[in-house]
């Protein structure tokens, strides 16, 4: 039983994160009047969010503890880790969308220029300081909830099993449609550009992990600067710029992966 379990952990995960998340999101959908969330709303919200630590959880039982949380749980390396793959990860996002609203502004596509979003700039400087308590705070819920599945248990058997790009353009993927009935129930609808963005983005994530030595802490501070970032940072409508800057930056990062593999290969 346990040899099944895990020739299929891959598939077995993802149908169990899948299926309680939505699941979940389904009985949201039911109870979300619209306007500002009640607390029941938020439950079933966090409950669908945990999916991926559930079906872990559940595969760990499964399988004997063949896999199990705490060696999921031990790819999140604070102490000892090059500061870089701390830095790199929280501030790769925010500079692209600064940069890309600059140069969407010097080419006449923004009537005004900003950075932050309406809502949030009425804060004035004091922005920044709530910034970093959002992001500080939420790094143990989204990317705690998510990377442990995403990037610390299924991406290196999607890229063992599919090579890199087709690996991480799986976890891509799934990555986003997971997300897809928690948008639609607060009114986030899908376009080619939100799903290029989040696909891209996934990508980035990916390829920090894999650089950073598979170090989960590094896949959930890029995860919750782009929450962050989706906060607070004036983004404008699908603007492509940015989107080539992150698609840019995915490709500077994947040849950096591809050199040091390259290295690491006996000649």
């Amino acid at each position: 039983m346990s040899q099944r379990i895990l020739k299929y952990r891959t598939v077995l995960f993802y149908s169990f994160a899948f299926t309680i998340s939505w699941l979940s999101w389904f009985l949201m959908s039911r109870v979300y009047l619209g306007g500002q969330p009640n607390m029941i709303v938020y439950v079933f919200s966090t409950i669908g969010g945990l999916g991926p630590l559930i079906s872990l959880a559940i595969l760990e039982r499964l399988s004997q503890k063949s896999i199990t949380l705490k060696q999921v749980f031990s790819q999140i390396k604070i102490r000892g880790a090059k500061k870089a793959w701390f830095v790199l990860p929280i501030l790769a996002l925010p500079v692209i969308t600064v940069l890309g609203d600059i140069v969407y502004f010097v080419m006449g596509r923004e009537e005004g220029f900003r950075l932050i979003k309406s809502g949030p700039d009425t804060l004035g400087i004091l922005v920044i300081p709530v910034m970093v308590v959002h992001f500080t705070a939420s790094l143990i819920t989204s990317p705690l909830f998510e990377e442990p599945g995403w990037r610390g248990f299924a991406l290196a058997d999607l890229q063992r099993k599919y090579g890199r790009e087709v690996g991480s353009l799986v976890v891509g993927i799934l990555w986003w449609a997971w997300h897809q009935p928690m948008n639609l129930t607060f009114g986030l609808q899908p376009t080619v550009y939100s799903f290029v963005s989040m696909v891209a983005l996934s990508f980035m994530i990916d390829s920090l992990f894999n650089l950073s030595d598979k170090n989960l802490f590094t896949a959930m501070l890029a995860h919750q600067s782009s929450g962050t970032v989706i906060m607070f940072l004036y983004q404008g409508d699908e603007n492509p710029i940015q989107l080539g800057l992150l698609i840019g930056f995915v490709i500077l990062l994947r040849f950096r992966e591809r050199s040091r593999t390259a290295s690491l290969s006996p000649a």
